[in-house]
């Protein structure tokens, strides 16, 4: 069963300032995640602003996101750059 990913308007912003190559690996990413949103590096927040949320690793950066099984749809919340101050 393949699940719906939608970005919020932060995350859409986030990802056009995206260089184009990063651009193209985020994309490939959110694709895969489309089909199982809990495969790769997906590990939960624990902490911050972020807390309860999921996040992916794609090299730097992470997609922070939400997943509501019920309906099967995944709500990116944020894609980043990974520094120390991330999740805070």
């Amino acid at each position: 069963m393949s699940w719906t990913c939608r970005l919020s308007n932060q995350a859409a912003k986030q990802f056009r300032l995206l260089p184009k190559d990063r651009r193209n690996q985020i994309s490939k990413a959110i694709d895969e995640m489309g089909m199982n949103p809990t495969s790769g590096d997906v590990r939960p927040i624990k902490s911050g602003k972020f807390r309860g949320a999921l996040r992916k690793r794609v090299g730097r950066y992470r997609i922070v996101f939400s997943l509501d099984w019920a309906v099967q749809i995944v709500d990116i919340a944020a894609i980043i750059v990974r520094t120390g101050k991330t999740y805070r």
